[in-house]
């Protein structure tokens, strides 16, 4: 099997597509005094894989990171919001 096979086949396991990202955040935990910096590489409904510096970590943590949006669309009633990221996901290959 071809490397472009094995790296398909992987992808084709996992249970939501990923898409390649880089998105800076933060980890934040109470086991934790400051929260530590890192960049999502890739994201999907279920995960995300993010890169570090070496450290220890908490295994359970907060992943968060924000995006500046505008509101394009609304309901009637102001209560669901349409929105569009005003700097799109840096989408890599």
């Amino acid at each position: 099997m071809s490397r472009f096979q094995t790296v398909f086949a992987a992808r084709e396991r996992r249970g939501a597509l990923r898409y390649d990202v880089r998105v800076s955040a933060v980890i934040a935990s109470d086991e934790i005094a400051t929260n530590v910096p890192c960049l999502i590489r890739d994201i999907s409904q279920t995960g995300a894989m993010i890169e570090v510096e070496p450290g220890p970590l908490p295994a359970d943590f907060t992943l968060a990171f924000s995006r500046q949006c505008r509101i394009i669309r609304r309901n009637k009633d102001g209560t669901k919001l349409g929105l569009e990221f005003l700097l799109p996901w840096s989408v890599h290959p």
